[in-house]
Order: C-alpha cells, then structure tokens, then sequence
C-alpha cells in the first residue's frame, strides 16, 4: 500500500540521488513534486474514509494544502516565491532557486507560492504549506490522543498529578 515513506523517498531521491531528478523531469516530462504530491494523495484517498471525523478534517486539510501548492507549480512550472520577502528573512535566494523560482509579472495565482515569512526559521512558505503543516500536526495530536473503544480516558488523579 502507499504511503508517505515513498513521499518522503521520493523527496530525498530528487535532491540527493544525482540525476533522477533531472532525468524524471526532462525525459519522462513529470515534476518530481508532483510524484511525491501523488503519494501523498493517494495514501490519503485510500485511508481517509477509515479514520475518526476529527482525522479526516484534518487530512483534508493536507490534501487541500497539497493540491494548492499543485496548482502553483503546475501553473508556473516551480512553486513561486516572492524574492523581496525571501531576501527580508534572510533566507538564502541562491539555494531557494533550486526548487523554486522567483515571482515576477507572468508569475499565475502568485499569492499561492512562498510569500508568508517565517523570520526565525529564514524561510518563505505557501499558504498550502500552512494548511499541510497544520493537518499534519494535528493529525499527529489526534493519533496521540486516540484511545481504544470500551477503554475510559486516564484522568489526571490515575497514577499521576492530583
């Protein structure tokens, strides 16, 4: 079954194994972003409807972070960072090129690439990337919180701090 093991391999491939990347993209034509989006998606898609109703809001909004970071870069080729913000958090604009490319007057839907600062971090991210980092921190709160059928929740006073 697929799941995001692959995404997270499928990212670390692009990156660091020389040459897949380039291959993937000019040979075969397919953003290496949108294979690991795939992953993710469908790993979604198939256990989606299995989870609690809390879980699955919160994998909706992964999805949707996801396919709106999909819609900048297949609008725009890359995902589509604002330089003025870029250079404002000290982010380092020559390594942001890479996976990314500068926002200009052609740039389409510009306000869904990297445009929200993240002073402390130095770095520049979508809204996508908002809505994916708060599905998935919340889907781990929830996978945390879990407990099985039948089962009361642990109070406060059992075996702890009264």
């Amino acid at each position: 079954m697929l799941h995001p093991p692959l995404a997270a391999l499928g990212q670390v491939v692009q990156y660091y194994v020389k040459g897949v990347r380039s291959f993937i993209e000019q040979q075969v034509g397919v953003s290496m972003l949108a294979i690991v989006f795939a992953f993710v998606l469908v790993w979604l898609a198939v256990n989606l409807r299995h989870w609690p109703v809390a879980t699955r809001v919160a994998g909706v909004f992964i999805a949707l972070g996801a396919a709106l970071n999909g819609l900048a870069i297949a609008l725009n080729g890359r995902m589509p960072y604002e330089p003025a913000v870029a250079a404002a958090v000290g982010a380092c604009v020559r390594a942001w090129r890479r996976p990314n490319e500068s926002a200009d007057a052609n740039t389409r839907l510009p306000f869904l690439g990297d445009t929200i600062p993240i002073a402390p971090l130095h770095k520049v991210i979508s809204p996508g990337d908002v809505l994916i980092s708060g599905g998935a921190c919340a889907m781990v709160v929830l996978a945390m919180c879990r407990h099985r059928r039948g089962q009361s929740v642990p109070s406060q006073t059992e075996g702890g701090e009264s």
